[in-house]
């Protein structure tokens, strides 16, 4: 099993879909990091959608304090980084695109001889209820993807933007949630 290098977890077997709540910006990128440099140590396939308000300058800079050159990966094609509006699409959220998009990564992985794939990232920002209902959709659908592929996805919700109606909807989604606890995270 793939570790997870997140601290209070351990090992996250293939075909895991989780969620995480983070409090701040820094959080969520401090976890991601230790996350993506886990798969990277194990030779896998790493995407970062990076949600807004973070940048991909942001995330290049705290994979720097995690010992990471994230250019140098980027240019391996190890690590994928893109933004959310990049990775779902800025004025349309498209399921299928999505879940195309998703599904064609452990392919790719494959080719390219990476032991399996990583996937870390938020939503873009919910800007109608319908947009958030079809992202829920989508969250179920991956789960079903990502079980049955040699693949490990971590979903970060900001819990401030993230009603308390959404937070059960996001965690019905997905199989696994992480939360913080004084060791680190845990596991529920």
């Amino acid at each position: 099993m793939p570790a997870s290098g997140i601290r209070g977890t351990h090992d996250i077997p293939l075909g895991s879909h989780l969620c995480l709540f983070y409090r701040r910006p820094q959080d969520f990128l401090h976890v991601t990091a230790s996350f993506l440099k886990a798969g990277l140590a194990d030779h896998e396939l790493c995407v970062w959608i990076i949600p807004p308000p973070m940048s991909i300058l942001v995330a290049l800079d705290e994979l720097s304090n995690h010992g990471l050159n994230g250019p140098a990966l980027q240019a391996t094609t190890q690590l994928q980084i893109s933004s959310t509006g990049d990775w779902y699409g800025d004025s349309a959220f498209d399921i299928d695109h999505s879940l195309k998009r998703l599904a064609a990564l452990p392919p790719r992985a494959s080719q390219l001889g990476y032991a399996g794939v990583r996937v870390v990232g938020g939503p873009g920002p919910f800007t109608s209820i319908e947009l958030r209902q079809a992202f829920m959709r989508y969250e179920h659908q991956a789960s079903t993807l990502i079980a049955a592929s040699p693949m490990i996805a971590l979903c970060c919700y900001a819990s401030i933007q993230s009603l308390e109606t959404d937070m059960i909807d996001i965690m019905r989604a997905h199989p696994q949630a992480l939360v913080r606890t004084q060791a680190g995270w845990a596991s529920i």
